[in-house]
């Protein structure tokens, strides 16, 4: 009898090891996309620093700057100074995966800054980036940044003040 027991103890032990194990994987792979959804938002948030930065003294100097992705490609002609360096690998969602080249996976403003409302949307991720009907990340012509969820009214406005724009 006592062999009986101690076959299905192990066999409880066993089992509660593989949940406990699946558990953790789980948790894991979520811990690590959402850290990678804050990466997406700390990327687009330092676009949204040097808005803050320079938009009320120097609006007439993005006149210059493109629309849609060459927003982006224009980063180094950006007027006045940035508060936080700049550089080509915050144009790609960390959310995607990182990047063996230049990739841009965001919208860029669909006119010149001047066009837009101070609340407007000004660069977003783009539509699926975060997965099918998740939203994404937003920053508005003021500066301000946000996660949106789908029916966030920022990310409805995104789809139509920012765009991919030229590659």
């Amino acid at each position: 009898m006592a062999s009986f027991f101690d076959r299905r103890s192990l066999l409880v032990g066993a089992l509660a090891a593989v949940v406990l194990v699946a558990f953790l994987i789980v948790t894991r792979v979520r811990l690590n996309r959402l850290a990678r959804r804050e990466e997406c938002l700390w990327n687009l948030s330092r676009i949204g620093m040097t808005l803050q930065a320079t938009l009320p003294q120097r609006l007439s100097g993005w006149d210059a700057v493109g629309t849609g992705r060459q927003f982006f490609l224009d980063a180094p002609t950006w007027p006045g100074p940035t508060p936080v360096p700049i550089g080509p690998e915050i144009f790609a969602c960390p959310v995607l995966g990182k990047p063996e080249k230049l990739r841009i996976d965001y919208r860029g403003p669909a006119r010149t800054l001047r066009q837009l409302e101070p609340g407007d949307p000004v660069a977003a991720d783009r539509a699926g980036n975060h997965g099918a009907g998740e939203g994404g990340s937003v920053v508005l012509r003021d500066g301000s940044w946000m996660a949106a969820g789908e029916e966030n009214p920022a990310w409805v406005r995104a789809a139509q003040t920012t765009t991919d724009g030229p590659k």
